[in-house]
């Protein structure tokens, strides 16, 4: 609370609530004082209309933004006129990574991140924070030349203190550690002047999008992204920030339930190609193909929709996921339907123990829609699920930082890797089953939570 007062998220809350109010006056007296002028404003909120109806946006974010246009100049201030989309790149040459839904995912990838597909010499899978924590201090203990990390959620405590302590003294002993964090994400949790104390450690910080009152939209574009690259040749990614939540050392909402990966060889060139936002080329050599993937805040070409897309429709016996938010775009649902009602088995794991309350009531409304086309849709009992897999036919497996909700497919920069190994996708199958085993059932809803979920659906893809 005491952060919340006096630190630097309160300025742009307490603007965001004065332009709430603002169009609510508006909506009031705006109407009759320049009645003259009624049919100006609607010729030109009937030009953005049109501008809005022939742009790239998916169908259900249109419908919602021309539900604003039928406002009387509060529409006319809130949906802004939508920039021409940037067209996609050119067709590239990707190599063939030997097997046809590898590929596909593969070149889905490159047109969206100019990042091809590669082999990893290993991929291990971790069922906890905790499990990975242990691990991930010895790989940073051997670091000889470069750390990157990219996070959305940075808190003091014993995880990110053990990992910042080793990231001090790798500084001054010449590895070169760059850490890239989210200002939002961490605006409760870190001091102000935290970017200071980084460099004074000899760590270079850049701080993602900071929060500043103006402009207000960079509030809703976030850097949701878990990654850390170890001299190239290993790389971490999945739902675990540093945080002590995240290892069991903080209670919050029961047990946290995660997951991550740690790969070794060339995916580690892929995610530090990401991380610097550079042009990665196809090296070649021997593993299990897999492709890493992002997004970054521009939302065309969302990398991560297409490829999660391409895995259900592809799927032909069965499907997997877990996610801890479920407000998937129409695309997805209706993939995840369709596949459904062809026979695919589809289990969908989702929390029984919310974090956000009304995020939670959309997370149910939309499970409850999927249930009903036949998705076998449960809710983790233990605590709080906050992992991200998907694996399907028990051959293909993604983990990543993505949630299956519109803000992740179509908004924040995320990243993930996909792979096609056996071993690992049973790894995985099995810390699934474990979880989805002790899950109940979707229960009836009660009229809060009708309430919340109706409101929710409808300003959720406004964001």
């Amino acid at each position: 609370m005491k952060r919340l007062l006096f630190g630097r998220l309160l300025p742009s809350l307490l603007l965001l609530a004065i332009v709430g109010m603002g169009l609510v006056l508006i909506a009031l007296y705006l109407p009759r004082a320049l009645a003259p002028l009624s049919i100006a404003e609607r010729a030109v909120s009937l030009l953005i209309a049109l501008l809005l109806a022939a742009s790239r946006l998916p169908a259900e974010r249109k419908i919602r933004r021309l539900l604003f246009l039928l406002l009387p100049w509060v529409g006319l201030l809130t949906v802004f006129p939508v920039r021409r989309p940037v067209p996609p790149p050119a067709p590239c040459s990707v190599p063939a990574l030997g097997d046809e839904i590898s590929d596909t995912i593969s070149k889905i990838s490159y047109s969206g991140c100019k990042l091809s597909g590669c082999r990893a010499s290993s991929a291990r899978y971790f069922s906890s924070g905790k499990e990975m924590r242990e691990q991930l201090l010895k790989d940073l203990l051997s670091a000889e030349k470069e750390i990157l990390l990219d996070f959305y959620l940075l808190a003091r405590g014993k995880f990110f203190d053990g990992v910042l302590e080793i990231l001090e003294e790798k500084a001054h002993r010449g590895v070169d550690v760059n850490l890239i964090y989210d200002d939002f994400g961490c605006s409760l949790t870190l001091p102000r002047k935290f970017k200071e104390e980084l460099l004074k450690r000899g760590i270079k910080t850049t701080i993602f999008h900071p929060i500043r009152p103006f402009p207000l939209g960079m509030l809703n574009r976030r850097d949701h992204r878990k990654l850390i690259v170890i001299d190239r040749r290993i790389a971490y990614t999945g739902g675990v920030n540093l945080a002590d939540e995240y290892i069991g050392e903080k209670i919050r909402f029961g047990h946290w339930k995660d997951c991550a990966v740690r790969l070794e060889g060339e995916p580690a060139e892929r995610f530090a190609a990401l991380f610097h936002g550079r042009v990665q080329t196809f090296l070649g050599g021997r593993g299990s193909p897999c492709v890493v993937f992002g997004d970054g805040v521009r939302r065309n070409l969302r990398t991560g929709e297409e490829i999660f897309f391409k895995l259900i429709t592809s799927a032909k016996e069965s499907l997997h996921l877990c996610t801890p938010y479920l407000a998937p775009s129409e695309k997805i649902s209706s993939a995840l339907r369709s596949a459904a009602l062809s026979g695919v088995e589809i289990k969908l794991l989702i929390p029984h123990i919310p974090d956000k309350k009304w995020v939670f009531a959309l997370t149910r409304a939309r499970g409850r829609e999927l249930a009903a086309a036949g998705v076998e849709v449960r809710e983790y009992t233990a605590g709080f699920l906050h992992a991200k897999s998907l694996t399907t036919d028990g051959e293909y497996a993604v983990v990543g930082s993505y949630n299956l909700d519109e803000r992740s497919l179509l908004c924040q920069a995320e990243c993930g890797v996909f792979l096609k190994d056996r071993s690992f996708c049973e790894a995985v199958e099995r810390d699934f089953s474990s979880c989805f085993e002790i899950g109940v059932a979707i229960p009836k809803p009660r009229f809060p939570e009708k309430f919340a979920a109706f409101w929710m659906k409808i300003f959720c893809p406004l964001i």
